[in-house]
């Protein structure tokens, strides 16, 4: 059954309507109020990798000082964000496989990914099982198509409803519930992969 969308809050109404307005405080507020929030979605969109996720939430919160005009309020302040940051994921994954098209033809697409983040560092042997279960998740999540792994990240990690997923991807809500069963099949199948490997 398709939930519906939360009413925005009384607080997002009158921060959005003082963005409409002009009011410099007003993206401080929003900024401030939903930063850690759109940080984390965008972080485990993007591999963790923290350089990146923090271009990727300016983009978007620079995006949504340009577009506030045009909020209409039907979704919440934090669905806004999403979904405007989900686009600014897939502008990141656009330009980085066009890249690669251009300039690693013919390299090993890992041996390229290490040297785009030379700072990981191998993690201690003495890792307690919730983390090595995080690990193997990440992993496989990692292993998934960009839409899948969207997909499941707004849906269990920012708990959102698949109406508001569908706003934010900007598909019908039907769409979102088909592509959530073969995100979860998908999923099921690289970790047992991991498990087995």
């Amino acid at each position: 059954m398709v939930q519906p969308v939360p009413p925005p809050s009384e607080r997002d109404a009158e921060m959005l309507q003082r963005l409409r307005d002009g009011d410099s405080s007003a993206m401080a507020d929003l900024y401030d109020h939903y930063f850690d929030r759109v940080y984390s979605l965008v972080y485990n969109q993007v591999d963790r990798n923290k350089e990146v996720a923090e271009d990727i939430v300016q983009e978007t919160f620079l995006a949504a000082l340009k577009s506030a005009k045009g909020f209409k309020g039907r979704s919440s302040a934090y669905t806004w964000l999403c979904s405007i940051a989900y686009h600014k994921v897939a502008d990141h994954y656009r330009r980085q496989s066009r890249e690669r098209k251009r300039m690693v033809s013919g390299i090993d697409v890992d041996t390229v990914d290490d040297e785009e983040n030379p700072g990981r560092q191998p993690q201690p042997d003495s890792l307690i099982e919730s983390a090595e279960t995080r690990q193997v998740v990440n992993e496989a999540l990692s292993r998934l198509p960009w839409d899948y792994r969207q997909v499941l990240i707004l849906k269990y990690v920012e708990e959102m409803s698949v109406q508001e997923i569908s706003q934010v991807m900007d598909r019908s809500p039907k769409s979102i519930e088909g592509l959530l069963t073969r995100s979860r099949k998908a999923l099921q199948t690289q970790l047992e992969g991991l498990r087995e490997g």
